[in-house]
């Protein structure tokens, strides 16, 4: 690396002696002098003030000494940051998860993760389920906790959970009493959501078409928490995920809905990752994780 090739350069220019930076690198005085003449001449300039076998910086040869300088300890660091990551124990996992998973399972995740490899670095990102599929895809991260299943061979999954779907309403709402309830039964009314894109609106638009019914969303926010308390603040109702505890706001009723369609969560990665890798153990220590909450 450059650190190898010019550090006879850095040497020269600190000693400004011909002799002496010869002795220092532990060789000829010709050999050292031949460099610096092929290095003068690819420049186009001289870099050093001659006085026989002294010589003077100059202010060309400052400046290439303050870049180099500034160069060699930027290779050494990427070197070192490389050498670290060879080792998985102190290397980095890139983990992303969807905003919803914020409160309580990515935590976990990410707690377990640092009990087991404490030496690691994780990094974490936050996102919708379509743009986490393409990060991870795009060499951005290296697993994602997202929804719903990515199509293609590409990726690896891990099944974590499949959240069944509910109508979330007001505790006061006319139908809260019901202990079963079909999305026509509220189509009516405005509805609370995420924003288009979002596993969440898919969801519920695909609901809202099994069901033949046209809903109104009147509200929207990226967060499902956001969600459960404008309905608890009896501005609509919403679609929400039945077994998320964190969501589990008072004065607020989860009914489950008559549909087919769940909420499937998974973890994702690149199918050809290194299972030897930092993120290779992320997902170990993840499936320890998940195994003690089933």
């Amino acid at each position: 690396m450059l650190s190898d090739d010019l550090s006879w350069f850095l040497i020269l220019a600190d000693s400004e002696h011909i002799g002496d930076a010869a002795a220092q690198l532990r060789m000829p005085q010709s050999t050292l002098s031949r460099r610096l003449g092929r290095l003068e001449q690819r420049l186009g300039t001289t870099l050093f003030d001659r006085h026989g076998r002294s010589l003077t910086l100059n202010t060309r040869g400052a400046a290439l000494r303050r870049r180099l300088r500034a160069a060699v300890i930027q290779l050494d660091l990427a070197e070192s940051e490389v050498l670290r990551l060879l080792d998985p124990e102190t290397g980095l996992v890139r983990f992303d998860f969807m905003h919803s998973f914020g409160t309580w399972l990515a935590p976990r995740l990410i707690h377990g993760f640092v009990d087991d490899h404490p030496r690691a670095d994780i990094h974490l990102h936050q996102g919708i389920g379509r743009d986490l599929i393409a990060r991870v895809r795009d060499d951005e991260a290296d697993v994602a906790l997202c929804s719903p299943r990515p199509e293609g061979e590409d990726l690896g999954w891990l099944e974590v959970l499949r959240q069944p779907m509910a109508a979330c309403l007001p505790s006061d709402h006319r139908l809260a009493h019901r202990r079963r309830i079909r999305l026509a039964d509220i189509a009516s009314e405005p509805f609370i959501s995420t924003p288009a894109g979002f596993n969440s609106r898919d969801l519920l638009e695909g609901i809202a078409a099994d069901e033949g019914v046209d809903i109104h969303v009147a509200f929207e926010s990226d967060e499902l928490s956001t969600v459960a308390g404008l309905v608890v603040s009896g501005v609509g109702v919403a679609l929400l995920p039945a077994d998320d505890p964190y969501l589990q706001l008072p004065g607020a009723v989860f009914i489950p809905l008559t549909t087919r369609r769940t909420r499937e969560v998974g973890l994702i990665w690149r199918a050809d990752q290194d299972p030897a890798s930092t993120p290779g153990l992320f997902l170990d220590s993840a499936r320890r994780v998940l195994s003690l909450m089933s």
